[in-house]
C-alpha cells in the first residue's frame, strides 16, 4: 500500500449508520417482567455475548463489549467462517491450501439509554449494513432473558428526514400525513404522537400501526415535529403534498438508507461516540 493509498484511506475514515434497537414488551407480562426496562434488556443481552448459527456455516457473535460512559459504549459483531488460505510450505517446497477460521467483524457504538446504534459499514462482514443490523437483531432475540420474557426485538434504521422535511416546508399545502409506530418506543419518543400511540398499540396486542390525518392544509410545523420523532424512533412517514396552488398532489416518504455519519479513521472511541450521538440529535431535532 502506497503512502497515497494510506492517506486516502484515512480521509475516507469509517461510515456509521444509525439504527434504533427496541425491546417491545408483550401486552401480557408477568409482574417481574413488567419492571424490566428496554435499557436493562439491552445491557443484559450484550453481557450474555450471544452466538448464533447463520447461513453458509457462518456463526455470528457479539463480543468485545465495553462501556465508554455509564450508558454508552461499543461492541463488536462479526462472523466466524471457514476460509481457504494459500501458503507456501518451505519444508516440502510446495504450495498448499489450508482450511482455517476467519473472523471478520465491525464495531457498533451504542447508547443504551435511548436504544441508539451506530453500525460501522464493513464489506468483509456483510454486503450491506442492513444485513449486519438483522443479525444484531437475531443475536439479541436469542438471549435467555428475551426468550423468557417474550419481548420482541427490533433493529430499525433511522431514516434521514431532511429531504422529506424540505418538501414539507416547500409545499403550498400538506393534504395528508401518515406516520407509523411500533411500541412502546424509546424514552425520548414525542409526547404528541409516538409515545401515546405505541402504548395504544401495545394494549391492543398490535406489533405496529399507523395513523393518517388529512385536511385542506395541515400545520407544517406539527407535521415536521412528528416526522422527526418518527424518524428518530426508526419508523416511517409519508405525506401527500400540493407543491403549488392549483397544482396536482405528490406523494412523498422517507426513502433510502439509514442516516449516516462519517468519522475520520484516527478518531478515538470517545469522540466517535459523541459524533454518533450528535448525528442522532440532529435527526431528532
Amino acid at each position: 500500500m502506497t503512502n497515497s493509498d494510506i492517506e486516502n484511506k484515512n480521509m475516507r475514515g469509517n461510515e456509521y449508520y444509525l439504527y434504533r434497537i427496541k425491546f417491545i414488551k408483550p401486552a401480557q407480562v408477568s409482574l417481574f417482567d413488567s419492571f424490566l426496562t428496554p435499557q436493562q434488556m439491552f445491557e443484559r443481552g450484550l453481557a450474555e455475548r450471544p452466538s448464533l448459527d447463520g447461513r453458509a456455516s457462518n456463526v455470528w457473535h457479539i463480543a468485545n463489549v465495553e462501556h465508554i460512559t455509564a450508558d454508552a459504549g461499543r461492541f463488536a459483531v462479526g462472523r466466524i467462517t471457514k476460509t481457504t488460505v494459500e501458503k507456501y510450505d518451505f519444508s516440502s517446497g510446495d504450495f498448499t491450501e489450508l482450511i482455517d477460521d476467519s473472523g471478520p467483524y465491525t464495531f457498533v457504538y451504542f447508547d443504551s439509554a435511548i436504544g441508539l446504534l451506530g453500525i460501522a459499514r464493513k464489506a468483509r462482514v456483510a454486503n450491506d449494513v442492513e444485513s449486519i443490523a438483522r443479525n444484531i437483531q437475531r443475536l439479541l432475540a436469542s438471549t435467555s432473558l428475551v426468550k423468557e420474557t417474550g419481548f420482541e426485538v427490533r433493529v430499525d434504521k433511522i431514516p434521514d428526514p431532511l429531504g422529506f422535511l424540505q418538501k414539507i416546508y416547500g409545499a403550498y399545502a400538506i393534504k395528508r400525513f401518515k406516520a407509523n409506530f411500533t411500541g412502546p418506543n424509546p424514552i425520548d419518543a414525542d409526547a404528541l404522537f409516538q409515545r401515546p400511540m405505541s402504548y395504544y398499540g401495545q394494549q391492543l396486542g398490535a406489533d405496529q400501526g399507523s395513523v393518517s390525518v388529512s385536511g385542506a392544509a395541515l400545520n407544517e410545523d406539527a407535521v415536521a415535529a412528528v416526522a422527526k420523532s418518527t424518524a428518530a424512533t426508526g419508523n416511517g412517514a409519508s405525506a401527500l403534498i400540493q407543491e403549488e396552488k392549483g397544482g396536482s398532489t405528490t406523494y412523498i416518504s422517507f426513502r433510502g438508507d439509514a442516516s449516516r455519519v462519517q468519522v475520520d479513521a484516527d478518531t478515538d472511541k470517545e469522540r466517535t461516540l459523541r459524533i454518533i450521538q450528535t448525528a442522532y440529535r440532529e435527526v431528532r431535532g
